[in-house]
């Protein structure tokens, strides 16, 4: 890593640097502003090289400083940051994995698969190497995961494929009957975590409506009267809600996904097909 190009961005960037640092409340998990600052100069440059100084400033201040500095403490090994991290994402990370296996032991075989990388067992010239190493900041870190999680699953997927075409033996498909694209699962687990984090951006209030309609089937009237609110201010808030979400999902897969507008188009297809998104669980954890 070139020293004097390091140098000048914590130079350059400190006041920003320091803001992260605070808002992520890095002092709990035992960071530095130095720590988080070599850290955040390759987030900069995996997401833009030749940004210039005040739009680095501005990246800087719109990364999830939280779930940076927790991921950060973690890949450096800090116990108490493991504590926090296992605590919260393990539970999502099962359910994630049992929506794409659909079955209880290969869920937690594909979860568990994920764990020692993300510990960071692996070292190399003496330092240990943790995938959470590779988190930028960019998104919230549960819709990482998930990404991660979902291709993982699609390389053992694929792995398993291979084996048992070589062995000579018929096999399903690895995107559950359609061989033509294997990247199905990527795709729909995709959507998912971006709808997820979407759903969780949203007001209290407007996840409430939600999920009177949608959950528990209540007409506009009787949503009404619960909120307060007449029933055409309800439809419309509804359809608002319904807009924001699709732009905010959309600009996700875009922006964090890297995906064409076939590859989205691709996303709701595969969704309408087969979904295992679970709207309840969801809402109720962006309580």
């Amino acid at each position: 890593m070139p020293t004097d190009a390091l140098a000048d961005f914590l130079i350059s960037h400190a006041e920003a640097i320091l803001r992260l640092h605070r808002r992520g409340n890095a002092d709990g998990f035992g960071l530095t502003p130095a720590d988080l600052g070599l850290a955040l100069y390759r987030s900069v440059h995996a997401w833009n090289g030749e940004a210039g100084p005040a739009a680095i400033d501005e990246y800087l201040d719109a990364l999830r400083a939280d779930d940076f500095a927790l991921a950060l403490a973690c890949a450096n090994g800090n116990e108490r940051a493991w504590e926090s991290f296992i605590e919260k994402y393990r539970p999502i990370l099962y359910g994630a994995a049992h929506g794409m296996t659909r079955d209880e032991a290969d869920a937690r075989e594909l979860a568990d698969s994920l764990w020692a990388d993300l510990y960071g067992t692996d070292t190399r010239e003496g330092e240990r190497r943790s995938l959470l190493g590779y988190y930028g900041g960019r998104s919230a870190l549960g819709t990482w995961l998930h990404a991660v999680l979902a291709r993982r699953f699609v390389d053992l997927t694929r792995a398993a494929a291979r084996t048992v075409s070589l062995e000579g033996q018929p096999h399903e498909s690895a995107t559950e009957g359609d061989p033509s694209d294997p990247d199905r699962f990527r795709y729909v687990s995709a959507l998912s975590a971006a709808l997820s984090e979407a759903l969780g951006a949203l007001e209290s209030r407007d996840r409430l409506r939600l999920g009177y309609y949608y959950l528990e089937n209540l007409t506009l009237r009787e949503i009404a009267r619960l909120l307060d609110e007449h029933p055409s201010s309800v439809s419309r808030r509804l359809q608002q809600t319904r807009s924001e979400l699709k732009r905010r999902v959309e600009r996700s897969l875009r922006r964090e996904q890297h995906l064409s507008e076939e590859q989205i188009r691709l996303c709701y297809d595969y969704a309408s097909e087969q979904w295992p998104f679970d709207l309840g669980r969801v809402l109720s954890e962006s309580k």
